[in-house]
């Protein structure tokens, strides 16, 4: 049998992630203390951590050579197991404290948070728009920016309103949902989002003209539903009105809630 040269594991290793071809030794030193300079503290401890690990490799395979066929001396495989266990722990802890801090300082700008809750709600009442046949339209405004107003409260808005809405659209009707962003002159920049939909509640009122144009109702005249949703979109800073088409048999709402100026990113959990 043709004898096997033993292996290196740290040279292994090393060509294993920097291809021989790439770069070599003398070059990545010198790639480290440049990103050192420039400021690249998570390059360097990705090097670092890539450098424990085969240090520690390295010690592993050497005590694995040593104990090839030493294994019926009971104190000598204990010593072994505690060894392995011992360098096997190092190599956890030391990828787990870098991968922790790659993660907290690891960021995610948060962006598309309406759109993605409106999906969300229309997921979360399609068993119920699946069965009355309700064909559904979204016009959504690419990059429309976040609002102030918290993801919770958000999704109550959304998810209230769409299941206003799906009670009163008839079999086969549809619901439509328009976004985009405007600047109202007193108040500076918002995101608008209507939900029109096929159908509308018909209120017991006194006797009277019949408007024939699409109507604003008056917060008093509001079902309990949308007082409800209106009190969180004003607590958010916002504005709703509800519009009545008579004729055409449709409802339109909308919700104006204040653009959120600043950045905002959210950071990887650890666990």
């Amino acid at each position: 049998m043709k004898n096997t040269p033993d292996f290196n594991i740290g040279s292994d290793l090393f060509h294993t992630i920097f291809p021989k071809d790439d770069i070599g030794p003398l070059e990545l030193k010198k790639l480290i203390k440049l990103n050192e300079q420039n400021g690249s503290f998570v390059f360097s401890l990705l090097i670092e951590l890539i450098q424990r690990i085969g240090h520690s490799l390295e010690s592993i395979k050497s005590i694995t050579h040593i104990a090839q066929g030493k294994f019926t001396n009971k104190t000598f495989g204990d010593h072994f197991s505690q060894i392995i266990n011992e360098e096997i722990g190092k190599v956890d802890l030391a990828v787990g404290c870098v991968l922790n801090y790659l993660k907290v300082n690891e960021t995610t700008q948060k962006i598309n948070t309406v759109h993605t809750l409106i999906e969300e709600a229309l997921k979360k009442h399609k068993p119920q728009m699946e069965g009355k046949k309700i064909r559904v339209f979204k016009k959504f405004e690419e990059g429309l920016p976040e609002t102030i107003t918290p993801d919770e409260h958000l999704r109550y808005i959304l998810d209230s309103t769409l299941k206003y809405a799906v009670g009163l659209i008839p079999l086969e009707g549809g619901i439509g949902f328009i976004t985009r962003s405007l600047t109202l002159m007193e108040d500076g920049k918002y995101i608008e989002i209507s939900v029109v939909f096929d159908g509308y509640r018909k209120k017991r009122e006194p006797s009277g003209p019949v408007l024939k144009a699409p109507s604003f109702i008056k917060e008093e005249g509001l079902d309990l539903e949308l007082r409800l949703i209106e009190e969180m979109v004003k607590r958010n800073q916002g504005r709703m009105e509800l519009g009545i088409d008579a004729q055409k048999g449709r409802t339109s709402i909308s919700l104006k809630l204040p653009v959120e100026r600043r950045k905002i990113v959210y950071y990887q959990p650890i666990n």
